[in-house]
């Protein structure tokens, strides 16, 4: 059983104080417990900085506790990915007046990058609130799957707080975009150490 966690850092709008990029960011795992055990880990640790039964999120949580996170990562037995947009290029995107759409499109790119080879859940750090865009989101992501051998998938849409790995994921995408949006590389190269993560460039179908 293989388990993969999807968040995103960035946004889709386009005021003068939106983002220049969107990231999505996934890690994938064979048990949650892994993940479970190192936010667990880091709470404890560092209970003083975090605070208690405050998520941990890479635009809140003390860079330092990020630091010491992503390099536990690189101790897991797991496969990182993200995808990003550039939002210069948002206008030759099709779905461009669709940000339901969009995020779809982009989604669907990343999971085309995820070889399954086992029954797995998708963890997804929940944005959307209709049934029908859940749906479809689930009918996209999991079609596009590198999934030969159709094994299962299952898809929820969760509430972050209460799901370690999703928190990781944030992390992960977090770093992509810090790296992209601000020429920040010190959290990103803590990951790419292990050689997993691949970063595309998207833009239109």
């Amino acid at each position: 059983m293989n388990y993969i966690y999807i968040d995103e850092s960035g946004d889709l709008g386009e005021k003068l104080s939106s983002s220049k990029y969107f990231v999505i960011g996934a890690i994938m795992v064979d048990d949650p417990k892994y993940l479970n055990r190192l936010i667990k880990n880091a709470r404890k640790k560092y209970n003083n900085i975090i605070g208690r039964d405050v998520e941990i999120k890479g635009n809140k949580t003390n860079r330092q506790v990020i630091k010491k996170i992503l390099r536990k990562v690189n101790n897991i037995d797991c496969e990182v990915l993200a995808i990003f947009l550039d939002k210069q290029n948002l206008h030759n995107v099709p779905e461009f007046y669709n940000y339901h759409a969009l995020y779809d499109n982009l989604a669907s790119k990343l999971a085309e990058n995820i070889k399954i080879d086992s029954p797995t859940t998708v963890i997804v750090d929940k944005s959307k609130s209709k049934h029908e865009d859940i749906l479809n989101f689930n009918e996209r992501f999991s079609s596009s799957l590198n999934n030969s051998n159709n094994n299962l998938i299952s898809i929820k849409h969760v509430d972050s707080f209460k799901y370690k790995g999703i928190q990781i994921a944030d992390l992960i995408s977090w770093s992509v975009f810090q790296s992209l949006e601000h020429n920040d590389d010190e959290f990103i190269d803590l990951i790419k150490s292990k050689n997993i993560i691949e970063v595309f460039k998207c833009c239109q179908k």
